[in-house]
C-alpha cells in the first residue's frame, strides 16, 4: 500500500507498506530514487506484521522500486499505481508523485 501526502514544503511524503509478512526479519524499500541500493532504506515492522518506511519527493516524477525481504527475496507492492518490466524477467513496482 502507498499513501502520499503534499508537505508545506511542496514535497511530497510518501508511506510505503508491505502485506503482513509475519517470518520476515528484514525488508528495505529498494528504488530508482536510490540507485537501486539495497541497505539505503531499511524499513521498520508495525506490530500488524507489516513493514513501512517514508521517503520525501520532488513533486511531478515517477520512481521505480521493489520491496527486498531479508536480503535476498523480491517482491512488490500488491497496490502500486502500475508496474514495468524489468530486465530481471520480473516487474517493478511504479509510484508517482
Amino acid at each position: 500500500m502507498i499513501a502520499k501526502t503534499l508537505r508545506k514544503d511542496d514535497t511530497v511524503q510518501v508511506s510505503f507498506y508491505t502485506e503482513a509478512l509475519p517470518e520476515a526479519e528484514s525488508v528495505h524499500l529498494v528504488g530508482s530514487f536510490d540507485d537501486w541500493d539495497s541497505s539505503a532504506h531499511p524499513m521498520r515492522r508495525l506490530k500488524d506484521g507489516r513493514f513501512m518506511a517514508m521517503k520525501r519527493f520532488e513533486p511531478n516524477c515517477r520512481y521505480e522500486f521493489r520491496y527486498l525481504v531479508d536480503g535476498e527475496t523480491w517482491i512488490n507492492d500488491a497496490e502500486a499505481e502500475s508496474y514495468t518490466p524489468n530486465p530481471y524477467g520480473s516487474d517493478n513496482c511504479v509510484v508517482t508523485t
